[in-house]
């Protein structure tokens, strides 16, 4: 673990864009993360379930996950229960900077190896009209502003970026999101833009949703 926490740490110091606030072995993770509030958190394991039991104590920032080896039952448990990061440590050298980058700034890091079921889920075929249809329903369910965020998740933004868009803090967003996910019945970001594209729901679009005075 100890040799990990270098490798960690000898990434991110040479991309100069980061500053490591704290270290330390899993089993202190919870105290240095109420500490030192980190913008990421990097996790280390060397299998997937241990990964997960730290993320459940810790129940705190986004946390990219560097496991030896990726399921996609271990995958889909790890995002549902906070990581939004997760690469392997044999490549995780390679990837680390931007997948760092990319949750600091509310975006979702996958290691390459689980980006092609996903592509394969995303643009697989199905019964003409079927998925559409099924998306539309999902998305009636939305409130405006629901529908507003949902939108701007299908355009690829942020949740810093959809903050900023429509003058709200990133907890709001963070907290209509995880509204979106349970009543659109998805556990990740691609999965909600998937129904967003399917249903029709675009940035084009937003100025016909009317939207609340409140949120």
């Amino acid at each position: 673990m100890l040799s990990a926490r270098i490798a960690v740490r000898t990434v991110l110091e040479e991309v100069q864009q980061f500053t490591l606030v704290a270290e330390g072995a899993p089993g202190t993770l919870a105290d240095i993360v109420r500490w030192s509030r980190p913008d990421v958190v990097v996790i280390s394991h060397a299998a997937e379930s241990e990964a997960l039991h730290t993320l459940l104590r810790l129940g705190g920032p986004a946390g990219v996950v560097l496991c030896e080896r990726l399921t996609g039952h271990g995958t889909r448990q790890l995002l549902r229960h906070g990581a939004t990061g997760i690469l392997r440590r044999a490549t995780a050298a390679l990837h680390l900077p931007w997948a760092v980058t990319a949750v600091a700034h509310g975006g979702l890091a996958l290691d390459p190896c689980l980006t092609e079921p996903l592509k394969s889920a995303y643009a697989g075929p199905v019964p003409p009209g079927r998925e559409d249809a099924s998306a539309e329903a999902l998305v009636s369910a939305l409130t405006p502003r629901e529908r507003e965020i949902l939108a701007l998740v299908g355009d690829g933004l942020p949740n810093r970026e959809i903050a900023d868009r429509l003058s709200l803090s990133p907890d709001t967003v963070k907290d209509h999101l995880r509204r979106i996910y349970t009543k659109l019945g998805v556990e990740t970001r691609l999965h909600a833009a998937r129904v967003a594209w399917h249903a029709g729901v675009d940035a084009a679009r937003r100025a016909d949703l009317p939207v609340p005075e409140s949120v």
